[in-house]
């Protein structure tokens, strides 16, 4: 009786939402993470039905209870981008603060769209609950669709699709009051550990690497670092830089004769494909600031292959401070983790920074707020290079960075190891290591000696790691208010703050950038 109930059930109701699974898990990331009142378009091909792309509306109007799409920055895509592609509207996402189905200005807003185009049958305005105001992502689908001269609004069942057009996820019966609330599934793939990964089945999760995307933002001194996590088994790579392998590098980077000459992002995707000929790889041969912000969103979160992206890893491993500064500054925009390194003068120390939103309540800039100070403020130009440096330097920092990257790409995960351990790394989000016992004096970093200076000195010398607790930038703490977070010390409310990540702010320009976006 119940079967038969659910197949009446099944003829009687509107065509489900149809969904691929990479632009499910970009709306998880974006609208489904931020406070509510934040939103995107959904598009697809006509022919298939599905929902295939995503792009979210970062400068739309917003205050905490409205929504106002940016239509003219729409338009744009839609005439530039989407309609030469075959792409067609599809419909609208945004979240709500507590209610779970559109309100009368969703409604207002969807006829007036299927009034405007006359072949669109129907528009899709699913609404989300973000974890930023819930316990949990919730995406709730609805349609206003055309019956004649009125218009109609129902709830959708919803069924999400892999990369290859397969069923992920089949809500097929949730209509009305059965089921409406649909956490956002993560893909399992059978993965099929090869041979040169089997003695390291247990010390990562393979599943999730692979279809982990990692941003290298500088890739010289980091070769080792990106080789080690293509042997760890992440699957995507993306190599952003516009130098060349030159002979002075040999003594300081991992690099050899054959690439002399060639960019170091060919020479280092060469070496990705020999340790994992099935890894997905694109190498930038540009410098980061000719990458503006909307082709940067692609490359953090669009489909490159036939794995959809479940996270990515944004990472500044340059010695150009504007380039760091702009990789803090992209991954508050797009809600990502980071982390960047640097190695001190003549390898005498060297440090990591990372921020992860859900957990680090201080971005790179608060934690090295006198370093923007001086560059910022005080004209300072770096005289620091690889001079003197010796490579052990720069291998010890590289291990460094792979463990941190491991418990950020891990968070939240049932790894025995690493799924806990950024939790328990928590604020502290600013890591030195002293690579010379006499740095205070060498260099003038006199932070070990005030940590350490009532240690054992006869079994403490040097290669200690310190994790500096760091707090936001603002009264609470004492300093000015960090342009960048606005050092309320959750990093989701950054996002989609920037006009343009290409530009740095000064003090005082967080505030007033805001309040013309929310205004």
């Amino acid at each position: 009786m119940l079967k038969s109930f659910l197949e009446r059930i099944k003829r009687s109701a509107p065509a489900p939402m149809r969904i691929s699974l990479a632009v499910l898990e970009q709306i998880r990331r974006t609208v489904g993470s931020l406070p509510p009142e934040h939103g995107g378009v959904l598009g697809g091909r006509p022919e298939s039905g599905v929902v295939t792309e995503f792009f979210f509306d970062r400068s739309a109007r917003r205050s905490t209870v409205t929504y106002s799409p940016d239509d003219q920055l729409l338009n744009r895509l839609f005439t530039e981008d989407w309609n030469p592609k075959g792409i067609r509207l599809m419909g609208f996402v945004h979240s709500h603060p507590g209610l779970r189905q559109p309100s009368a200005g969703d409604l207002s807003y969807s006829r007036r769209i299927l009034e405007s185009i006359d072949d669109l049958d129907r528009l899709l305005i699913p609404i989300v609950i973000s974890v930023a105001d819930g316990e949990r992502f919730e995406i709730h689908p609805f349609a206003v669709a055309r019956n004649g001269e009125a218009f109609t609004t129902a709830p959708l069942a919803m069924a999400v699709l892999d990369h290859q057009g397969r069923l992920v996820v089949d809500s097929e019966y949730a209509v009305g009051q059965l089921v409406t609330a649909l956490p956002a599934p993560v893909i399992k793939p059978v993965v099929v550990v090869p041979e040169a990964l089997r003695r390291v089945t247990g010390a990562y999760d393979l599943g999730l690497l692979r279809r982990s995307r990692v941003i290298y933002v500088g890739t010289g001194g980091a070769a080792g670092f990106i080789e080690d996590l293509a042997r760890a088994g992440v699957g995507q790579h993306v190599l952003i830089d516009p130098d060349v392998v030159s002979e002075t590098n040999l003594g300081t980077q991992q690099t050899y004769r054959r690439d002399l000459g060639r960019p170091k992002v060919e020479a280092i995707a060469n070496r990705i494909c020999d340790i994992d000929p099935n890894a997905f790889i694109l190498a930038l041969g540009r410098s980061l600031d000719d990458i503006d912000d909307r082709e940067f969103e692609f490359l953090a979160t669009g489909r490159m292959d036939r794995w959809p992206v479940s996270q990515t890893l944004l990472c500044g491993l340059t010695d150009n401070f504007d380039a760091q500064a702009r990789v803090n500054r992209l991954a508050l925009q797009f809600g990502l983790p980071s982390l960047c390194a640097q190695v001190y003068r003549e390898g005498r120390g060297a440090e990591v920074t990372f921020t992860h939103p859900e957990v680090t309540p201080a971005c790179h800039r608060c934690a090295l707020s006198s370093r923007y100070q001086a560059y910022i403020n005080g004209n300072y130009k770096n005289d620091v290079t690889s001079d003197g440096t010796p490579i052990f330097a720069t291998t010890r920092l590289n291990a460094l960075k792979g463990f941190i990257a491991m418990a950020l790409l891990h968070h939240d995960t049932s790894h025995p190891r690493w799924g806990t351990l950024l939790k328990r790394m928590g604020n502290r989000n600013l890591v030195q290591v002293r690579m010379d016992p006499d740095l205070a004096t060498s260099i003038g970093l006199g932070t070990f000696d005030r940590v350490l200076g009532n240690a054992d000195r006869e079994r403490v010398l040097f290669d200690e790691t310190l994790w500096l607790p760091q707090r936001p930038d603002g009264p609470a703490s004492g300093f000015p208010t960090c342009p960048d977070c606005g050092g309320a010390g959750n990093l989701r409310d950054s996002a989609g703050t920037f006009d343009d990540t290409r530009v740095m702010r000064k003090q005082g320009e967080r505030d007033v950038a805001v309040h013309v976006r929310v205004g």
